[in-house]
């Protein structure tokens, strides 16, 4: 019976706890906006400081600008011929040493002067290629690998298939030049990348490729010759079978028939290569094709890295911190 009798107090807990938890709520928002409000007080305070340090620090950084000579810069794109992309970076590194070493008998082989090199610099990147691949090219592709897998004791199969891996290989490559002097800043970056694209293995790499292109064009016009004997006859055949029967209906063995979309689809490829291999030849005139040589341009630096944002937004991080730090000192004094 006592136990029926007592209370029940089972709710009171959660009141109690809710009562505290929107006290803790209340604490919060109030010390929050006490925060607020000093931030407020503080920047109110020392407004007029704040604005001198970023009209000081625009100061300082117009100051250096017209002190520190503007960046100039010749951007030149290139192509890697005969599989010489480590070459470009092997050169390229090659020269920034020689740049950074002042080496002047390299560069008198050249005729660069080394004072001409004053704030010179150079590098290399490739540019990535963002081709996307569609349904239909994709379709071409396996169909074209099916044509090629009909010859595939052949040897010319093979060749195309070297051509083919080494045109999806290979990428461009922005090699980027910077200097001071817009006078002679050009005419040393075309020294520099005659250099470059001056080289005696590849030099005679450049007649085997030419020569290997003119007798892939030669073969695969042979191809093309034999493709075209091989319809033209299988269709005099079929003529002649369908005028035989006199039906109008031919029913030929299979050990006769032709697949003659795959021929004309080998023979569409054969044809684009040969185009392919006519402008390699006129293209490949040296270690590298220039794609466009870029004129004098002013390097240009991203909002963030410019004089103008940073050291105004220096100057002001540094006064913040040091009220910062000021008022640790006095809250540990009066510890």
């Amino acid at each position: 019976m006592a136990e029926q009798l007592q209370p029940n107090n089972s709710s009171t807990p959660d009141e109690i706890d809710l009562s505290q938890l929107m006290q803790l709520l209340r604490k919060g928002f109030d010390n929050l906006g006490n925060f607020l409000l000093r931030v407020f007080i503080y920047l109110r305070k020392n407004i007029l400081k704040l604005i001198g340090l970023v009209v000081l620090g625009l100061a300082i950084s117009f100051g250096l600008s017209q002190i520190i000579s503007k960046k100039l810069k010749t951007d030149v794109i290139v192509h890697p011929n005969f599989e010489s992309k480590n070459y470009l970076y092997d050169v390229v590194d090659e020269l920034a040493a020689n740049i950074k070493a002042r080496n002047e008998t390299f560069f008198e082989s050249l005729g660069v002067a080394v004072k001409d090199l004053e704030g010179f610099a150079v590098k290399v990147e490739a540019i990535e290629d963002d081709e996307v691949i569609t349904d239909d090219g994709m379709l071409n592709e396996m169909r074209y690998l099916e044509v090629l897998e009909n010859f595939k004791d052949e040897s010319f199969v093979i060749d195309i298939l070297r051509s083919e891996l080494s045109e999806k290989s290979v990428i461009d490559y922005k090699i980027t030049f910077t200097y001071k002097d817009a006078a002679k800043g050009p005419v040393v970056v075309e020294k520099l990348m005659s250099y470059i694209n001056t080289n005696k293995y590849f030099d005679d790499l450049k007649q085997v490729y030419t020569n290997n292109a003119k007798s892939r064009i030669e073969k695969n016009t042979q191809l093309i010759a034999q493709v075209d004997e091989l319809v033209e006859n299988y269709s005099k055949a079929l003529l002649a079978e369908k005028q035989k029967s006199g039906s109008g209906v031919v029913y030929m063995e299979k050990e006769n028939t032709l697949n003659v979309p795959a021929l004309l689809t080998m023979k569409d490829r054969l044809l684009k290569e040969i185009e392919v291999k006519k402008l390699e030849v006129a293209q490949q005139t040296g270690v590298l094709t220039i794609l466009n040589f870029g004129k004098t341009q002013e390097v240009r630096k991203s909002f963030f890295n410019q004089t103008y944002f940073f050291i105004p937004t220096l100057l002001v991080v540094g006064f913040l911190l040091l009220s910062f730090f000021q008022y640790l000192n006095r809250k540990a004094k009066e510890i």
